[in-house]
């Protein structure tokens, strides 16, 4: 039975028979779960309904979710290629009960399905439940055709589930299926040692509790179920393989390994490297259609270590050009249907691992290289393990993840220190934060004084730029005043969006009542609205104490403009260049908007003249910019656009714009779109692989920079005595014309150097007795110089001539030495490295024709009316 209709029958069993509500699977990257860098089970995208916070909208509820297990606690990296069953990307079939039904109904329909809809044998299937689940136990023994000697009981190792280390969690069932040959003797035993012919299958969980922080179990308001089956290995025993890469969902990608490899999968040891490489790219291609990209932190690196770890494994098949982006048409063959997003991205996640495979295949046989010479170090050591060192130089110099370094030293009996190599990397971690800039302070580093307790401060800035309000606390340091309100209409810098300024008024029971003090900036330190004004403006600290706070309209204004052009700009980007554009950062001020985005290729002139087109057709249309608070689950269903990682909280705000934009925004906006004026795209340009960054102005900035190109243009068509359309071709024309001149004067001043190099032998001066030519000469460049000593080389009948210039305000040299005398030993390129350290450089080059270069051009005439002295 293929993969495609045992997934169809899962779903309908629980939707047509069984009343469960069909949700589509959650991305790969957790929208609303910055604990979790994949979603990484099925229940991830339904945590608020078990922990109440959110109410459910069905009772009952079923799916296939896609699932990334690479990190933290559930991962199965090591074990993937090497066994048959374990994946960093799998899917996971998941019914749910939300209070609704709980342990019999699950066990028994589990059951069902396993033995009369896809009629798996009996015999072979094995259960297992929490040791002090007694009520499991008793469902389970009562189950038609399970031998009584395959249901079994199992610590909180193997049957107690949770999620993570906090969360939702409880004791669970568990499914095995033994899938060897001989079913007269099977050993009950083996089931939960990682036998490989004692397979699990499916996991009921009966969530009942909530681990905290530390540790404690707390009881939930209800009981919740939530199964999770894995659709890889179910695939494998409904079609009585031992493999999953026997199966429909891996063999078309290993076909094509094959293909390009010229090298036959094999079932055993050497068939490692099909199965880590088909493994992997289901999981780039994945992760990448859902939003992600290859990088150096968090979920990026993540993906950037699998990539790697899979090119590496190419080169076991002799695969050391890109190969890996050729097999994402395999995975969206394979995974296209049911997951659309990864057939209509196709090209974009290939063009993002084509140019990852292309950036760490310029390093990874240099890296191979030394890896080879630092285990023939290591297997000279007693204790054959790594120099830590220079296993930190692979991750730094050479792209190489410490797993995958690991990885290598297994492969040759060899060990990593990884507490060392860790520690290396976090000093340089320390280094590089050391070296940056941090001027906002956290609230442990600042002694608050709080005034009034068990309040929170507000912001009420939507809708006024004025407010009068109570002072909450206040903290003071060496050159800043800390103030938290109770209600305020200045914006704390969030989302990209900056920090209001403007003015506070203190009044009473402050020794400078009255006096207005300016608002620099506004932070958030944990939930607190933060006002920064510079100096110590309050003391004594008798409560209450209110304030008048005003933000500066107009900065306020000039923002607003910017945040709804951000909207429009991301709306337009993904209309224009593909549904694969996410946000990745952004900037929003007054002076400006900076909107970093996912996307592969430079964006060129007509496409960015369209978006900028259509973003003031957007607001010409003077389109009504609407706000509203949801729930965070409704407003994603209705299709509102969220930052991937960004913490939401259960009630969101949508900002939309009819047919344009809708996404979760608590930032400050325009009312209409036609308040924003104008808009214009300064520049466009990479900052890191598969990102780039698109800077904008809007407003009166827009109208300003509007008004300088046209005093520009003016100026150049009346100077130019031609039409506005063909002033650009005019330029063109002239820049190549003046090209020409410049290379046809370079060329004449070449030939007057040397036109009578007898001039450069007027002042004969000795080396050892050696005839020594020294020359101040006036030269455009290297080629100038270096036609000159040819000349004047040939010229010589014996002897040593050094030229010195300055070319594009740097001291050169350059140093020919005759035939005869280069035999005798003297070098053109050891001199020129002395003559260059004297001038604060180096240089080098052949014996008969070197150069130097330096940094100090004062020191020049110094170095060549001394230059014996140097020699």
């Amino acid at each position: 039975m293929d993969s495609k209709t045992i997934r169809k029958q899962f779903i309908e069993y629980f939707e047509k028979t069984l009343g469960h509500t069909v949700v589509p699977s959650a991305p790969v990257i957790p929208q609303n779960d910055p604990t979790l860098l994949f979603t990484n089970a099925g229940m991830n995208q339904f945590k608020s309904y078990f922990l109440g916070e959110t109410q459910a909208p069905f009772k009952r509820a079923v799916d296939s979710q896609k699932c990334i297990r690479v990190s933290g606690k559930h991962n199965d990296l090591e074990a993937v290629g090497r066994d048959h069953y374990h994946h960093t990307f799998f899917e996971m079939l998941g019914s749910w009960s939300f209070g609704d039904y709980y342990k019999k109904e699950a066990i028994v329909w589990a059951w069902t399905l396993f033995t009369e809809v896809w009629g798996l044998d009996p015999k072979r299937l094995y259960a297992t439940v929490y040791t002090e689940d007694d009520e499991a136990y008793e469902i389970w023994k009562n189950i038609p055709n399970l031998d009584p000697t395959h249901l079994l009981k199992s610590g909180e190792k193997d049957n107690f589930w949770s999620m993570s280390e906090t969360g939702p969690c409880g004791p669970c069932s568990e499914i095995h299926y033994y899938n060897g040959e001989d079913v007269e003797n099977q050993d009950p035993l083996k089931v939960n040692t990682d036998d490989p012919e004692y397979m699990e299958l499916w996991n009921l969980v009966f969530i009942q509790y909530n681990r905290d922080e530390n540790g404690e179990l707390h009881s939930l308001g209800q009981k919740h179920i939530d199964t999770g089956a894995g659709f890889e290995r179910i695939v494998a025993a409904i079609n009585g393989k031992t493999s999953n890469y026997d199966t429909d969902l891996f063999k078309p990608i290993i076909e094509q390994i094959e293909t390009i490899s010229d090298v036959a999968y094999d079932q055993g040891e050497n068939g490692v490297p099909h199965r880590v490489i088909a493994d992997h790219i289901r999981m780039l291609s994945v992760a990448i259609a859902d939003g992600a990209i290859p990088g150096n932190e968090g979920r990026a690196y993540v993906l950037r270590r699998i990539l790697r770890r899979a090119a590496r494994f190419g080169r076991e098949l002799n695969l050391k050009e890109p190969f890996l982006y050729r097999l994402v048409p395999a995975v969206a063959h394979v995974l296209g249907d049911v997951y659309p997003e990864i057939k209509n991205q196709r090209e974009h996640i290939q063009r993002i691992i084509r140019a990852e495979e292309e950036s760490f295949g310029n390093t990874l046989d240099k890296g191979l290289d030394l890896f080879d010479q630092i285990a023939k170090q290591a297997k000279k050591s007693a204790e054959k393990i790594l120099n830590s060192e220079d296993v930190f130089k692979l991750y730094d110099t050479f792209g190489f993840p410490v797993d995958l370094t690991r990885l290598l030293a297994e492969e040759k009996d060899l060990q990593v220190n990884e507490g060392k190599v860790n520690s290396l990397m976090e000093a340089q971690r320390e280094r590089a934060r050391a070296a940056g800039k941090f001027s906002m302070k956290s609230s442990e580093d600042l002694k608050w004084i709080v005034l009034e307790k068990d309040k929170v401060s507000k912001f009420a800035g939507y809708d006024t730029y004025k407010t009068e309000s109570l002072l909450l606390k206040y903290a003071v340091d060496d050159s800043h005043t800390y103030f938290v309100f109770e209600n305020t209409p200045f914006y704390a810098e969030s989302g990209g969006q900056v920090g209001d300024k403007g003015h506070l008024i203190l009044h009473k029971h402050s020794i400078k009542t009255g006096a207005r003090t300016n608002v620099v900036d506004t932070r958030k330190i944990g939930e607190d609205i933060v006002h920064i004004v510079e100096g110590s403006v309050l003391e004594g600290n008798t409560k209450p104490i209110t304030a008048t706070l005003e933000v500066q309209q107009s900065i306020r204004r000039d923002t607003a403009r910017n945040h709804t052009a951000t909207h429009l700009l991301h709306a337009e980007l993904r209309s224009v260049l593909g549904d694969h554009v996410h946000q990745a950062g952004s900037y929003v001020g007054p002076d400006r908007l900076r909107f970093d985005f996912t996307h592969f290729e430079k964006i060129s002139l007509e496409q960015l003249i369209d978006i900028q087109q259509r973003i003031n057709t957007r607001i010409m249309q003077n389109i009504s910019v609407d706000t509203e608070t949801k729930p965070y689950t409704e407003a994603i269903r209705d299709g509102a656009q969220s930052l991937f990682g960004e913490k939401y909280g259960d009630e969101v705000r949508v900002v939309t714009m009819k047919d344009t934009s809708q996404e979760l925004c608590g930032g400050t906006h325009v009312e209409r779109s036609g308040d924003i004026g104008l808009f214009i795209i300064v520049s466009e340009s990479s900052i890191a692989s598969g990102v780039r960054r698109i800077e904008a102005i809007s407003g009166i900035a827009a109208l300003d920079v509007l008004k300088i190109q046209q005093t520009v243009l003016s100026g150049l068509r009346k100077a130019m005595k031609h039409p506005e359309d063909e002033i650009l071709e005019k330029v063109i024309n002239m820049n190549a014309y003046v090209r020409n001149l410049e290379k046809e004067n370079s060329e004449l001043k070449s030939k007057l150097l040397t036109l009578d190099v007898d001039l450069y032998f007027q002042n004969e001066r000795k080396l050892d007795d050696k005839p020594l030519f020294v020359n101040r000469v006036d030269v455009e460049n290297m080629d100038q110089l270096k036609a000159l000593g040819d000349k004047v080389r040939e010229k010589m009948k014996s002897g040593i001539a050094v030229f010195g210039a300055v070319i594009k305000n740097t001291p050169q040299v350059l140093c020919v030495v005759t035939d005869d005398l280069v035999k005798e030993g003297i070098k053109a390129g050891n001199i020129v490295r002395t003559l260059g350290k004297a001038l604060g450089g180096g240089g080098g080059g052949k014996p008969h024709m070197a150069t130097a270069g330096g940094k100090d051009v004062r020191k020049l005439d110094e170095v060549l009316e001394n230059i014996e002295k140097y020699l």
